[in-house]
């Protein structure tokens, strides 16, 4: 059996998978609101309702955030949308980065990679390895497995 091969995940790559986790997460949120909010506590307002208390699908929304964003990618390399699209984020010492530096690194790229018209994650189209802004500070790379 021939071993995995990787290489620099471009930017398309990565806001797939991205867009994957997000799906994710919503679908998950939703199930969690109705459920939960909705059906069990009786909350009228709708899930989008700007007004409405704290609610059961806020808070599995960030426990899913830190489960998935931080504790998988900090231990395996990967969230479930990235396994599903095949990426994996590594340490530039390839390696695990652990939670700790994949919080602080979620948090940098929220922080500072987005606002600033999201040229800190456009710069992995330039950039000669790949990597967002985020990935330069916390020494990161996001790889994707090649087939052959």
């Amino acid at each position: 059996m021939p071993e995995e091969q990787w290489e620099f995940a471009g930017f398309l790559d990565r806001l797939v998978a991205d867009f994957c986790d997000g799906v994710i997460l919503i679908v998950l949120a939703f199930v969690a609101y109705f459920v939960v909010d909705h059906s069990m506590l009786g909350h009228q307002g709708g899930f989008f309702d700007r007004h409405r208390p704290l609610s059961a699908a806020d808070i599995f929304a960030w426990a899913w955030f830190l489960w998935n964003f931080t504790y998988l990618v900090g231990t395996t390399g990967q969230s479930w949308g990235r396994k599903v699209v095949g990426l994996r984020v590594v340490s530039t010492e390839d390696g695990p980065i652990g939670f700790w530096r994949s919080l602080g690194r979620n948090l940098f790229a929220a922080l500072i990679s987005g606002p600033i018209l999201y040229l800190g994650f456009l710069w992995v189209i330039w950039d000669g390895e790949k990597q967002a802004w985020h990935d330069k500070v916390f020494r990161t790379y996001v790889l994707r497995r090649v087939s052959r």
